[in-house]
This record gives C-alpha cells, sequence and structure tokens, in this order.
C-alpha cells in the first residue's frame, strides 16, 4: 500500500497579524510547521510527504526546515493556489498514479499523534474514505440576520471536522475533477467527496489537535506542549 501525505502550508495566516507567515512562527524555538512534518516523518505507514506551499516561500522552506530538520520523506514542494481547495488540488495532481492512499493534513495542526494518522489511513483503507472529528460540547444557534435567534440545532448530530482528512486516490482525484467541472467550492476536502456520492467514515479526533489561525491558539498550543515536556 502506497500512502502520501499531502500538507497544505500555502496561507500566509493574514489573522496572525505577525511578520512572517503563519508555518514559521515559533513555538518554542521550532517553527510550526516543523511540529507538523515531525509527526508525519514519524509515522511509519506514510512512504511519503509533499508540502503546499507559497510559491515565494520555496527557498525558504527548503533551506530553514525540510533541510535544517533533516525530513527526509518530504519529496518535493507544491505551488499553492488562491485558495485551500486550488492548493490541495494541485497536490493532488502531483501525485504519482500508483498512489493508494492521500491524507490530507493542514500544516497549522501541529499537534497531531501519530496514532490518529494511523487510524485514519486504515479507516480510509476499508471504508475509502475517512476524516477525523470530534463532538460538539455547546449548544448551537442559528440567526440569519439582526442577531436574532432562529433555530437551535441538535448538537448530538454536529461534529467539527479536523485533519487529517485520507481517502483512496482514485475516489478524492475523481470528485476534485468533478467539483472544477461543476464550479463546486468546499472548505473541506470531504464535503468534496460527499457531494460525489461517497460515505466518508469519521474517526474520534482530539481536543489538543487545533489548527493555529489567531495569536491566542499559540499560547493553546504552547500550553499543550508544556505538558507534554512535563509528562
Amino acid at each position: 500500500m502506497k500512502v502520501v501525505a499531502l500538507i497544505a502550508a500555502a496561507g500566509l495566516g493574514k489573522r496572525m497579524n505577525a511578520k512572517i507567515s503563519k508555518p514559521f512562527i515559533p513555538i518554542f524555538g521550532k517553527p510550526i510547521i516543523a511540529y507538523t512534518l515531525e509527526k508525519f516523518e514519524q509515522c511509519k505507514l506514510i512512504e511519503k510527504i509533499y508540502l503546499i506551499v507559497n510559491r515565494k516561500e520555496k527557498d525558504l522552506y527548503l533551506k530553514n526546515i525540510i533541510l535544517r530538520y533533516n525530513f527526509t520523506k518530504v519529496q518535493g514542494l507544491i505551488e499553492g493556489g488562491k485558495t485551500r481547495q486550488d492548493s490541495v488540488y494541485n497536490g493532488l495532481k502531483a501525485l504519482d498514479a500508483d498512489t493508494d492512499i492521500v491524507v490530507i493534513h493542514d500544516g497549522a495542526r501541529p499537534l497531531i499523534e501519530k496514532t490518529l494518522i494511523q487510524d485514519s489511513i486504515k479507516t480510509a483503507q476499508k471504508y475509502g474514505a475517512a476524516i477525523l472529528a470530534i463532538p460538539i460540547k455547546d449548544t448551537i444557534k442559528k440567526s440569519q440576520k439582526y442577531m436574532f435567534i432562529n433555530g437551535t440545532l441538535d448538537r448530538e448530530q454536529i461534529w467539527r471536522a479536523q485533519t487529517p482528512q485520507s481517502f483512496k486516490y482514485d475516489i478524492i482525484l475523481s470528485a476534485y475533477k468533478k467539483a472544477y467541472q461543476d464550479k463546486f467550492w468546499a472548505t473541506d476536502d470531504a464535503a468534496i467527496v460527499e457531494r460525489y456520492g461517497h460515505k466518508v467514515k469519521m474517526i474520534i479526533g482530539s481536543e489538543e489537535n487545533i489548527k493555529i489561525t489567531t495569536p491566542f491558539d499559540i499560547i493553546i498550543a504552547e500550553n499543550f506542549l508544556k505538558r507534554k515536556f512535563l509528562f
């Protein structure tokens, strides 16, 4: 079984209000993206890694991340697109035709555990498509305008999607091709597969598997990492 990881790291992370792109922001001296790649480098089921990056930052990734931290599984840097969906599609089109499973992960989720990556791969192998997700704890309200509630959703049926999201390569590539033909845009990869009739199996994710989006998320990530260092 040939398993390839696509790490999406082409976004600039404007909400971080930082002078450098989000993947390069350090946590305890190490860039966010280095933490992420480390987990996939160490996962025995992953054969190759392709990193999707901003075109202008390819040299930075090569020198400051791949070579510096000796990520030997990283086989190439793929140029990102205008949106995350464009970036992932660029990555999918670049993979070898004999790829069996593709694991798609946000570069800004550095606290993913290797066991969850492995579970995602094995579940995709069995069902064709798998994502990590965690149940909602809060009550969820709907509001159309003027901040008045017009409905309360059943939280038992609502989950927060995470990555990695893993798929059989033929399933995800075919779904992406159809999405572009139909001009369908989605916020995650599973939504594209769902649209074209393939069921997606959920796996319980982790509260620690946060996506770093704002400066506050850095504080949360630091606290999670401190706990790992201590215990």
